[in-house]
């Protein structure tokens, strides 16, 4: 059986979640960790993903899988995984940074070819004959 984490473990675990919080653009006020076997981090993030309207996502660590990208769970759903980085050291915070960041352009480059919403067509008048030959379910 392993010992129980030390305070100085959940110290350094804690400043290295709130720094990839920061790198991330993230308040320490949304990250959670938690010092164990696995050891847990979790980062909310404000972001959402034009492939999944209206779904937040979130950054999760642990100690046995490193970095993932997810969407927030919503009620008793377990998180989806979007993207995994799987170092079960901890990466440098702004290494995890830049994978959040090229993750997400990466989405968003090909969400691109996603049917616009009513708002953004209305937005971008100029979208509007490419949806002409788009069917729509009735």
């Amino acid at each position: 059986m392993k010992p129980e984490p030390t305070y100085r473990e959940e110290l350094l675990l804690r400043h290295y979640v709130e720094s990839v919080a920061e790198q991330v653009g993230v308040e320490a006020t949304a990250v959670l960790c938690e010092c164990g076997t696995p050891s847990t981090a979790y980062v909310a993030l404000a972001d959402t993903s034009r492939a999944w309207p209206g779904r937040l996502l979130m950054l999760a660590w642990s100690s046995d899988d490193g970095w993932r990208l997810a969407l927030e769970p919503e009620r008793d759903e377990p998180p989806v995984i979007v993207a995994a980085w799987p170092e079960s050291v901890r990466p440098a915070p702004s290494r995890v940074a830049r994978r959040l960041q090229n993750e997400l352009r990466t989405r968003a480059q090909s969400a691109a070819t996603v049917t616009p919403t009513p708002s953004e067509i209305s937005a971008h008048p100029s979208r509007q004959p490419e949806l002409a030959s788009t069917p729509t379910s009735r």
